[in-house]
């Protein structure tokens, strides 16, 4: 049976919906959710569908059933009483920051090495399956044959992933909500003009562009992560938020 890893941290009258990334899980981002909670944020985190389960699993769902979820979550937290909410997505999780931002109002998001862009480079899906089975113990060999099976649904995936993504980037003009966009210089997945494209295209009059030098992909548990809350906190304590007191 699969357990929902999902987390609420309630720590203030201020929200943060924090999004994990592509086959990654909440484990991924908790350890800045404790942060951001330590200083004052309530913080939910919603673990996709799929997410954390076998490849058999995992590979039955779909970017728009992902994007749901990250919905869904916003919507926990409006029904907890949270009126003004500020999106911070790592990844895969920073482009449904971008697309929320696109299609309603948050007070505020934090895309951290997102992935839009008009080239649309990034790590295959096979890729992070075989980490993930390595994670599990699985053989190299065992690996291997078990993808080799799951080709179609893997191929499937991809297309609806880069689908996804591109019409993300196709809409990021409309974006006007206040910005702090994160990439890491070490970033093996994607190039730092993705960052800078973000930045470029938004029409948010305050956004502010962070490299750190260090990290790589998964900026949320790298050598600068504490450089990187830390960022987050200034950004998020710098908005006008109302302080409206949640029953």
């Amino acid at each position: 049976m699969s357990t929902d890893r999902s987390f609420l941290i309630k720590a203030g009258n201020r929200a943060v919906l924090l999004l994990h990334g592509f086959a990654g899980t909440t484990e991924d981002v908790r350890e800045l959710g404790e942060y951001l909670a330590e200083n004052g944020y309530t913080v939910y985190a919603p673990n996709y569908r799929g997410h954390g389960e076998e490849p058999a699993i995992f590979l039955k769902t779909t970017p728009e059933m992902w994007y749901e979820d990250a919905k869904a979550g916003y919507k926990h937290l409006q029904d907890q009483g949270y009126h003004e909410i500020a999106i911070v997505g790592a990844a895969m999780g920073g482009v449904f920051a971008l697309k929320m931002a696109e299609t309603f109002n948050p007070k505020a998001i934090a895309p951290l090495c997102a992935n839009v862009n008009r080239k649309m480079r990034y790590i295959p899906v096979e890729k992070y399956l075989l980490k993930s089975m390595s994670r599990e113990g699985i053989a190299d060999a065992e690996a291997e044959v078990m993808l080799a099976n799951y080709a179609p649904e893997i191929k499937t995936m991809t297309d609806a992933r880069s689908a996804f993504y591109k019409a993300v980037a196709s809409d990021i003009e409309r974006i006007e909500v206040p910005t702090m966009i994160g990439q890491g210089c070490q970033d093996e997945e994607i190039s730092a003009d993705d960052a800078n494209y973000i930045f470029k295209n938004i029409h948010s009059d305050d956004k502010q562009l962070c490299f750190y030098a260090g990290s790589g992909h998964d900026i949320t548990t790298d050598c600068e992560k504490d450089i990187l809350g830390e960022d987050l906190v200034y950004f998020l304590d710098d908005l006008m938020w109302l302080e409206q007191e949640v029953m």
